[in-house]
Order: structure tokens, then C-alpha cells, then sequence
């Protein structure tokens, strides 16, 4: 099945900027080599993956993630010096600070 597409770039920095708030209340207790990382993806716009990757998707198989959170939690977890795929999972569900700089939980906040 074809991936769930949920919104531009824009939504993803609403995402981000809304839920850094609720989350991290404090800026200053995020150090600034991480703020770093956060300016670049804010002005990094994947939006585009989604219509680039949407004819590899089969109809018939269940929903999938969509492609520009795919691609950029790898690149998270590059900037971050996650080298395992499986360590980087295991941190994604962990830490609400790499879910939300992924937008894994994006489609599901969009509403709120």
C-alpha cells in the first residue's frame, strides 16, 4: 500500500517547534551542538521523496512510513553517530527527542 503522505515541510517544522515546546520546555538544557542538528533539518525540506518514491511502493501491502521520515531519520542518525540501524530503532523508541526530530509521531499530533 502506498505510503500515508502527511503533510509538507511546513507541517514538520509545526511538528517540531510544538512538541520541542511541550517536551523540552528549557532551550538551554539542549546543547548547542544539537541545536545545530535541529536548524539544518528545520530548513531541510524532503517533501519531495514522497512523490520521487511513491511508484516503488506496491498497492497491496500494508501501510508504510512515509519516505521523507524514512530518509530522515537515517540522516538523523548519521548526525547523531548512530551507526547500527538497529541501535538507532531501539533509540527512536526511547527517546521522544529523536521520534520527534524523525516526525514518526507527526501523522498521528497533525490533528491535535
Amino acid at each position: 500500500m502506498l505510503p500515508v503522505n502527511c503533510g509538507r515541510h511546513a507541517d514538520y517544522q509545526n511538528f517540531v517547534a510544538k512538541n520541542l515546546r511541550k517536551y523540552y520546555p528549557n532551550p538551554d538544557a539542549i546543547a548547542r551542538s544539537t541545536w545545530d542538528i535541529i536548524e539544518r533539518f528545520w530548513a531541510l525540506d524532503l517533501s519531495y521523496t514522497y512523490e520521487f518514491m511513491r511508484d516503488k511502493y506496491s498497492k497491496f501491502r500494508p501501510a508504510t512510513r512515509t519516505p521523507s521520515y524514512m530518509q530522515r531519520s537515517y540522516l538523523l542518525s548519521i548526525d547523531f553517530k548512530v551507526t547500527s540501524i538497529t541501535d538507532w530503532v531501539a533509540k527512536l523508541k526511547i527517546n521522544t527527542f529523536y521520534a520527534i526530530l524523525s516526525s514518526f509521531l507527526m501523522c498521528m499530533f497533525l490533528k491535535d
